[in-house]
């Protein structure tokens, strides 16, 4: 029987996450450069390694509501979804009555935005 340590899953996880933040980051240079411009890379992995955090804590786990997610907090800020001007359209993402995998695709929906949507 085949035996994975703690240690040997957090190696895993860390690098998966790293692999995860490098294809964001290509990502978003490309789909909103005027944006990308004007965080830096720094900012922009940033706010993707707060993106993904965020995601755990709302128990969003699929790579696309992630990726999703991270691309609303691009385009409306880290913080789109604390915005008081913005509840109506964000109350999705914090309805534990809704399955985790539509929580993203419906906020999206009521952002009036679609799946890889860009600058």
């Amino acid at each position: 029987m085949l035996v994975i340590r703690e240690a040997q899953m957090k190696a895993f996880r860390t690098k998966v996450l790293q692999e995860f933040e490098n294809r964001r980051l290509a990502d978003i240079a490309r789909r909103f450069p005027t944006r990308y411009a004007e965080l830096g890379e720094a900012e922009a992995r940033s706010i993707i390694q707060i993106g993904v955090r965020a995601s755990e804590q709302l128990d969003i786990h699929s790579e696309a509501a992630v990726r999703s997610y991270i691309d609303l907090m691009i385009v409306y800020g880290e913080s789109f979804d604390r915005d008081s001007k913005l509840a109506f359209e964000t109350a999705p993402l914090r309805s534990r009555r809704l399955p985790a995998d539509a929580r993203v695709s419906l906020t999206m929906a009521r952002l009036g935005v679609e799946p890889g949507f860009h600058e």
